[in-house]
């Protein structure tokens, strides 16, 4: 697994991994799986950076807000805060959100 951050990453890191798979962990509860479904670019200005990414969980995911340890086979792992954001009978969609500034070139 590559030795990366996944709060570091860019749009366009997550961008070709949507439909990939992702394993969550996370204290009192056992490792579930979720995908990458959206990544939205939101930026407003050259100076700053805000996307979204867009998450598919299965049913049974916890449906509170919370950090989440995240894996990726080809992306690394990191932690994300992930905010539900609406929960059906196949599942629960959640949402990460960044808004940061941009580094300087």
């Amino acid at each position: 697994m590559p030795d990366l951050s996944l709060d570091s990453l860019h749009y366009e890191d997550f961008l070709p991994h949507v439909n990939s798979k992702f394993t969550v962990q996370a204290s009192n509860i056992a490792p579930f799986e979720i995908e990458l479904i959206q990544v939205e670019e939101k930026s407003p200005s050259p100076r700053q950076e805000q996307f979204i990414l867009t998450f598919r969980a299965p049913v049974e995911a916890p449906a509170g807000q919370q950090i989440f340890n995240l894996q990726h086979e080809q992306l690394g792992s990191g932690i994300m805060f992930l905010v539900p954001i609406h929960r059906d009978v196949s599942g629960i969609t959640y949402e990460a959100v960044f808004n940061r500034a941009r580094s300087a070139q």
